[in-house]
């Protein structure tokens, strides 16, 4: 029952976000752009040299997580602080890990910022990492969590691809199992703000519940085929526009979506809201708005023989009405999705989906975020691939 609940309020979440997820920083951000002015870069460079980390603008929420490149210039201070020699500091870098045998610090691809690698030096030279494991903190650290044995507690990590032997000190060790252990007490009180949050009412909590516990107790293939649509998702690179996705890669991810809805034997209907008026919205028309207009959306949601099952508003600012002014701008010109086949021309060929539907002709980030909500989605798929495991 408690690993049911863990799968119910990732769902939840993830449904909940579709239609409005943007976490990730765009490469237009304002913030972004006087950052780099600070740092004397230009965009193109720093976009390059994240690229080259296998890392991407996607990869962070606001400017507050970006650093300066490693070059030799942003890595003197390093050497010089600390009195190390190059290659001190490469040797004290292979034997914590962050790079592998043979590499240079300027090849590390953990450590990409100067700043985040002078932290990690100076934590790595202090003296006093923690309190070597030994048989009596172990012993204390098994009755505070209530195992009776190291080989049990070896058991546990070892769901989460852990194991005792990866820990010296009984600090890491102890931080490492309260996190596994009291990471559902953390996901149950997000969840409980989260519900308070949309509004949710108990008899929708319940239908909801009993909806998803039927569907997982007739379809034993329930699990694997959740996990199957992580994996699918898994298989795209990661992106900082649309302009980086074919169509087809476009069309693989809403069918993704659909395949999910089905999966969970759900119908999603849209609407924007206002003044108590519903206005039904689809996702080809949230590309082309421009506005809206101080309206809310409002999400339904009905199981497949078309019984109402909850309902979540997102208020307009939740719903990123300050996202859609930004994107909006490019998108005024988009032509609407039809589904007649492409005519050749001389022209360059205008993309479409697979299914025939022409994409708009923009460089904006909002077809970005759209995905970026299938990501969300699937990101329920991830969470409950976590905690699958520890609510049994």
């Amino acid at each position: 029952m408690k690993r049911l609940l863990c799968l119910f309020t990732a769902i939840l979440l993830a449904l909940s976000l579709q239609p409005a997820a943007s976490f990730a920083m765009g490469s237009n951000d304002k913030d972004f752009e006087a950052y780099l002015a600070e740092i004397g870069w230009e965009k193109q460079d720093y976009l390059d040299y994240l690229k080259s980390k296998d890392w991407s603008m996607s990869d962070f929420e606001s400017v507050d997580e970006l650093g300066t490149p490693l070059t030799e210039e942003s890595i003197k201070p390093i050497l010089t602080d600390y009195d190390l020699t190059r290659e001190e500091l490469n040797d004290l870098l292979i034997e914590f890990g962050i790079i592998e045998e043979g590499q240079d610090v300027l090849d590390s691809e953990y450590d990409i910022f100067a700043e985040e690698l002078y932290e990690t030096v100076g934590y790595y030279l202090e003296e006093d990492f923690g309190t070597p494991i030994n048989d009596e903190n172990l012993q204390q650290l098994l009755d505070d969590y209530g195992f009776a044995s190291a080989d049990e507690l070896e058991e546990y990590l070892q769901q989460f691809d852990e194991s005792i032997d990866y820990y010296d000190y009984i600090e890491d060790l102890d931080y490492t199992v309260d996190y596994y252990i009291n990471g559902g007490a953390d996901l149950e009180a997000e969840m409980d703000e989260l519900f308070q949050s949309l509004k949710l009412t108990d008899a929708e909590m319940e239908r909801l519940f009993e909806h998803f516990m039927t569907v997982y107790e007739e379809n034993p293939d329930f699990e694997d085929q959740l996990l199957a649509l992580s994996d699918r998702m898994m298989a795209f690179a990661e992106f900082e526009s649309a302009d980086e996705l074919t169509a087809e890669q476009i069309a693989e991810l809403l069918n993704i979506s659909n395949d999910m809805l089905d999966i969970l034997q759900l119908d999603v209907k849209y609407y924007l809201v206002k003044d108590g008026v519903k206005q039904p919205l689809s996702i080809q028309a949230m590309m082309t708005m421009t506005s809206t207009n101080g309206a809310d959306l409002l999400i339904e949601l009905y199981n497949k023989q078309g019984d109402f099952l909850a309902d979540v508003i997102l208020t307009k600012e939740l719903f990123g009405s300050d996202l859609i002014n930004e994107t909006g701008k490019d998108l005024q010109e988009a032509e609407k999705i039809v589904k007649e086949a492409p005519v050749k021309t001389a022209a360059k060929a205008v993309q479409k989906t697979v299914k025939g539907g022409k994409l708009p002709n923009t460089a904006s980030d909002y077809l970005q975020n759209t995905m970026i909500g299938l990501v969300i989605v699937l990101a329920g798929v991830v969470l409950f691939r976590r905690v699958w495991v520890k609510g049994q």
